[in-house]
């Protein structure tokens, strides 16, 4: 009889990193969740890999890439200030408000980054 029937070990593309490379991968985005998949590819020694691998890793490991929290602008002197203002100016009526130039703040970005820092972060971590 010829050939053999039985499934042989290991069919298909073997994995580029060993689960010892993914766990070390997870342990340092555990460590500085703000490193990017660019930069842990690069860190991977004897291995050229590209940032999805990194990224299908850290998402079997139950990561995300996710924005990064702000901190609040306004102080709590600011925010007393804004009070006072408003209570000041609680009772003033419909012609007073129409007379009042508001001015706001817009930013368009057509290149680059609009400075909003991405995290790698778990679903149960704020």
């Amino acid at each position: 009889m010829r050939g053999n029937v039985l499934n042989k070990s290991r069919c298909g593309r073997p994995h580029k990193l060993s689960s010892r490379d993914a766990r070390a991968i997870v342990r340092k985005v555990k460590k500085n969740p703000k490193i990017s998949t660019p930069k842990l590819a690069d860190q991977i020694e004897r291995k050229k890999i590209h940032p999805e691998t990194v990224r299908r890793i850290l998402r079997s490991g139950g990561y995300n890439g996710r924005v990064s929290r702000r901190k609040p602008f306004i102080s709590s002197m600011n925010q007393q200030k804004r009070l006072d203002f408003a209570s000041a100016h609680v009772d003033k009526d419909f012609d007073f408000w129409k007379r009042v130039v508001f001015t706001d703040e817009s930013i368009f970005n057509v290149f680059g980054s609009d400075g909003r820092g991405k995290v790698w972060r778990k679903k149960t971590q704020q």
